[in-house]
């Protein structure tokens, strides 16, 4: 199932916020797209900025499948393939906002009502069985699954899904420190404990507004008239 894949995270979790869904984003979105997601910085406008782009693939396939003509099949293949790997998109997306505890209600109302649609429509293409199916079968199967497994997740309790996120990263961290050489995971484990050191003295040189002696519960001391 792609849902314990989209879960998991493996790499992407490692990169920055955000960086996952550039990897070879140029394999499937033209360059004035691209453009047009790094100005969507806010997530809900990302998620709305790529189903516009899906919708546009729709548009295409929905084109191609009302004539027949020479290569049809091909570039059926082309629009299915990147309309699946731009909900893989979304659905990074949603992760790493997740992560970072941003508000998705409109962003999310907006991808179930889009991906309802897109996923019968996907179906009614398969069911209608056109000639040169042969030359898009898989694709079209591959993107189904992926449209239904990311209206699943959509429907998935934010903090359940953000848990499900941490607890699969933690899972993973800790499967590579187990293969890791010993001296490779000495070094993790010391740059981890620099790291909390590094947070305990920052902690500890915060600026306070309590006076010397006070703590806090101490009563302030009455103002003088």
């Amino acid at each position: 199932m792609r849902i314990a894949a989209a879960l998991v995270l493996v790499a992407a979790l490692s990169l920055p916020a955000g960086a996952q869904e550039w990897l070879g984003a140029n394999d499937f979105l033209t360059e004035h797209e691209v453009d047009q997601v790094r100005e969507a910085q806010e997530p809900n406008l990302r998620i709305e900025t790529y189903l516009s782009f899906v919708a546009l693939r729709m548009e295409l396939i929905n084109q191609l499948l009302a004539k027949e003509e020479a290569g049809r099949g091909g570039k059926i293949h082309k629009n299915l393939d990147e309309l699946g790997r731009i909900l893989e998109a979304v659905d990074m997306v949603i992760d790493d906002a997740l992560l970072r505890d941003v508000d998705l209600t409109k962003g999310m109302e907006l991808l179930r009502a889009n991906e309802t649609a897109l996923l019968a429509r996907l179906e009614e293409i398969q069911a209608s069985d056109p000639e040169d199916l042969w030359r898009f079968e898989f694709v079209l199967e591959d993107a189904i699954e992926i449209a239904g497994d990311s209206l699943e997740l959509a429907g998935v309790d934010p903090n359940e899904r953000k848990r499900e996120l941490i607890e699969a990263d933690d899972a993973e961290k800790a499967a590579r420190e187990k293969t890791m050489s010993a001296e490779r995971l000495k070094d993790v484990q010391s740059v981890k404990q620099e790291a909390a050191k590094t947070e305990q003295k920052v902690e500890q040189k915060r600026p306070s507004l309590l006076k010397k002696g006070e703590t806090l519960g101490t009563p302030a001391p009455p103002k003088k008239n």
